[in-house]
């Protein structure tokens, strides 16, 4: 595994055709706990969702990064050809609470202010089609709701929507392995997504190719039922995976920031 130093210096890139053939390797070795696991995150989730106000917060400060965290955790091991033999390792993510839910309130900041800043103009008409959505009689009423969605039908707006999602998309790239550092680097929130940083300005065009193309499977893999996604969702977590450790060789000997030689298990 490369030093935070060596990263910093040095302009190492991935492969987009690599990470989706090692990451599809690496699902195939445990897919049905990979499956499993993600089918208790989701229900934990949902569930967390449901409180009212602080359930939703929850899940996506907290509950959502640490199980994302814990399929790091698990997808770095078997990367290193160490067998996935306890299914309660769906839960290691926890183990980051604190850098995990700062970063993810840190990056929940930024995208919400650029919505705002992409939206501004628009907040009086998005505040009254929600209100409107909100009356028990809105759906008995759609030529209301017409009259408030057309002003947002013309080139100006779909342009305006269309950079926004090119931003949040951006964004969501340049701080894609900030779990990875906290996870297998063990640094705190924010140098964590400093360092995501530094090495996605190298890796964007690839970074953002590989997330397209994730997209597009996961899309597809919507259409038959919804079915598809038991592949095509930890498909993207180590597809993302193979992409980090062809930069960082987190998959091989692993060292700490002084260069010393740790054993794979001691410095998780």
């Amino acid at each position: 595994m490369k030093s935070l130093t060596t990263l910093q210096t040095t302009a190492a890139t991935f492969s987009i055709g690599k990470a989706l053939t090692d990451g599809w390797a690496l699902v195939t070795k445990h897919l049905a706990y990979y499956i499993l696991g993600g089918i208790v995150a989701l229900l934990i989730g949902g569930i967390a969702s449901m409180v009212p106000i602080f359930g939703g917060i929850a899940n996506s400060i907290f509950i959502s990064p640490c199980f994302a965290a814990s399929a790091v955790y698990i997808t770095w091991y078997i990367s290193k050809n160490i067998a996935w033999t306890d299914f309660g390792d769906i839960f290691k993510g926890f183990n980051f609470l604190t850098p995990l839910a700062i970063s993810s309130l840190i990056q929940s900041i930024a995208m919400g202010i650029l919505i705002v800043l992409f939206t501004y103009n628009y907040l009086p008409q998005i505040k009254d089609l929600y209100d409107t959505m909100l009356q028990p009689d809105a759906y008995a009423n759609p030529a209301a709701i017409e009259a408030l969605v057309k002003p947002f039908l013309n080139t100006e707006t779909l342009l305006l929507f269309f950079l926004l999602m090119v931003a949040l998309l951006v964004l969501s790239a340049v701080w894609a392995f900030k779990n990875h550092f906290i996870v297998i680097y063990k640094l705190d929130a924010w140098p964590a997504m400093e360092m995501s940083r530094k090495i996605t300005t190298h890796n964007l065009i690839p970074l953002l190719g590989l997330f397209v193309i994730l997209g597009i499977i996961i899309a597809v893999s919507i259409i038959p039922c919804g079915i598809g996604l038991f592949f095509s969702m930890p498909l993207s977590i180590t597809a993302v995976y193979s992409a980090f450790a062809q930069i960082t060789a987190c998959n091989e000997n692993d060292i700490d920031n002084e260069g010393n030689e740790m054993m794979p298990g001691n410095n998780v």
